[in-house]
């Protein structure tokens, strides 16, 4: 397969040294806590796809949203008095469109391609046919959890194949198109805005004002719609209402970040060093992506400390860029062993 362009040339061989180093003692250290986890125990109640399925069911049968929401969420005796819990209107309401769930996966199913399309097309213009294949199977393994038993009812499956689109949309260079598929991301799942503040940061540090702009102004539209979402959600809080029994903040730890990124294609079905070393390839091959190698870690310190154990699948919403880096990873790393091997 071609190698990616990559910065490597860049650096000292010092640098690349340490870089080589710091991947492996990580994979070691990552491989040796993840030979400890265990599943935890789980919420008693339905599931989370379950309660999504009854919201859908409810409104394709002709009721309102916000209290088909309320109703399936005092149901599954979750904790309506946390905005997290209720998910915005956008995403359930489309689902709800469909006359059957399979029409809405097969649909779902289609945007997946489209995303395994931009990742190819991604790679081929970084390094040509044979990058372009590897690109293919590799973001096959990771996408291939649309095909899952109601997959269409997961936010996260959703936000974090439309945020691998934004990334291979700016890396062709549509970068109005990037914008505006991270902002619908946003719309999707909440959790997206790292992503969308990683944007917006990259669009000035580039000193592309007019995309930052827009992407301030997209960030007040989106606030105020989040206030006018919260205002339906607080008229129905009434005395049946009350806290969730666990909080969110959780500091999980590395054990939890591993477990999210499990939550990545055939990883699901493999052992948790596999996931371990992936994670850090897969970061290490992004060295040169950094819109979303930025994007990982930040969703990676936040699940340090945040998320509760039975939340893994939030890992979902940076599985494909995780793939990518794995995509452009042997490129990287042939670029850093050369550098380790040069004079400085």
């Amino acid at each position: 397969m071609g190698d990616a362009p990559t910065s490597t040339d860049r650096i000292s061989p010092w640098t690349a040294r340490l870089v080589l180093a710091g991947a492996v003692i990580a994979i070691g250290v990552l491989v040796w806590v993840s030979l400890g986890i265990t599943e935890p125990a789980r919420r008693a109640g339905p599931s989370d796809l379950d309660t999504y399925q009854r919201v859908v069911d409810a409104v394709r049968g002709g009721q309102g949203y916000y209290p088909a929401l309320h109703e399936a969420l005092l149901a599954g005796n979750y904790g309506t008095l946390s905005p997290l819990n209720w998910r915005t209107p956008l995403f359930l309401t489309f689902l709800a469109l469909f006359p059957t769930r399979e029409a809405a996966q097969v649909f779902l199913g289609l945007v997946t391609i489209v995303a395994w399309l931009m990742g190819v097309a991604f790679a081929y213009r970084r390094g040509g046919v044979g990058l372009s294949v590897w690109a293919g199977i590799v973001l096959a393994l990771s996408l291939v959890s649309i095909i899952a038993y109601r997959a269409e009812l997961s936010f996260e499956l959703c936000t974090g194949t439309l945020i691998l689109i934004s990334v291979c949309a700016y890396g062709l260079g549509w970068r109005w198109a990037g914008l505006a598929v991270a902002l619908l991301a946003l719309f999707v799942r909440e959790l997206a805005v790292l992503y969308v503040l990683v944007c917006l940061a990259t669009g000035l540090r580039e000193r592309r004002w007019s995309e930052a702009s827009m992407w301030a102004f997209a960030l007040l539209a989106y606030g105020a719609f989040y206030a006018w979402h919260w205002m339906q959600v607080s008229a129905l809080i009434g005395p049946s209402d009350h806290a969730a029994a666990t909080d969110w903040l959780q500091f999980g730890g590395v054990t939890f970040v591993l477990r999210t990124a499990a939550f990545n294609g055939v990883l699901l079905v493999l052992p948790y060093w596999v996931a371990a070393v992936a994670l850090v390839i897969g970061l290490l091959g992004l060295k040169n992506e950094p819109r979303a190698a930025l994007a990982v870690v930040l969703y990676l310190l936040l699940f340090l400390v945040y998320g509760r154990p039975e939340n893994e699948y939030w890992g979902a919403l940076y599985a494909p860029l995780i793939a990518l880096g794995l995509v452009f990873a042997p490129g990287v790393i042939r670029g850093l062993t050369r550098r380790r091997s040069s004079s400085a």
